[in-house]
């Protein structure tokens, strides 16, 4: 076979128009591989690096001391007095789902005018029930509104320290640990050895 008689892969010529046997395309078909490669070169070592521990909470036990209401109300009573008894049974998802409708229920009496303020601790178990069926997101408005109303109220601020905590906001609860220090009352001396962590 003559040299004009072979097949001529025109594509792969170079300039000085010498026939190629092979096509190149292999080298485009192993550059994302390549990449890929160098990628996770780079990658790997990152990801296993330690991140630095941030100071998070030991877990917070719930309250021992539950109360049982009489508002006046005895369709609202029974039913935060249930909650309640759900609570201390550790049945957070059923507590929270009464207290919900508790709080939905005083909710609209404030807002009509017929009570002036929401039964004690309602937004407190609220808050809580929240908290401990794994929603910290829904119990940090219950728990700050407690604290602002009742600003030296210790319990509201240690929960409140272990919510922001469990959302990863590290600013917050040292900032909330500091105010249960200032109150000084029995969470005083473990809220200060957290922040001296």
């Amino acid at each position: 076979m003559s040299e004009k008689e072979r097949p001529v892969n025109r594509e792969a010529e170079t300039s000085g128009n010498k026939p190629w046997r092979l096509k190149p395309t292999y080298i485009p078909r192993l550059m994302p591989v390549g990449m890929i490669v160098i990628l996770l070169a780079i990658l790997i070592p990152v990801l296993r690096e330690k991140k630095p521990e941030t100071a998070s909470l030991h877990a917070a036990d719930p309250p021992l001391a539950m109360k049982l209401y009489s508002t006046g109300f005895p369709a609202s009573d029974s039913l935060m007095n249930d909650a309640i008894r759900s609570f201390g049974r550790k049945d957070y998802e059923a507590a929270a789902r009464m207290l919900t409708k508790v709080h939905f229920y005083w909710n609209a009496q404030i807002r009509e005018g017929t009570v002036k303020a929401y039964p004690e601790d309602l937004r407190f178990y609220l808050g809580l029930a929240e908290f401990y069926r794994g929603r910290p997101d829904r119990a940090a408005p219950y728990l700050e509104e407690e604290l602002r109303e009742n600003p030296y109220e210790e319990k509201y601020a240690w929960y409140l320290a272990h919510v922001y905590s469990a959302q990863g906001d590290t600013a917050r609860t040292r900032e909330t640990l500091e105010k249960v220090v200032k109150i000084g009352d029995s969470r005083a001396a473990e809220a200060e050895s957290t922040l001296n962590r």
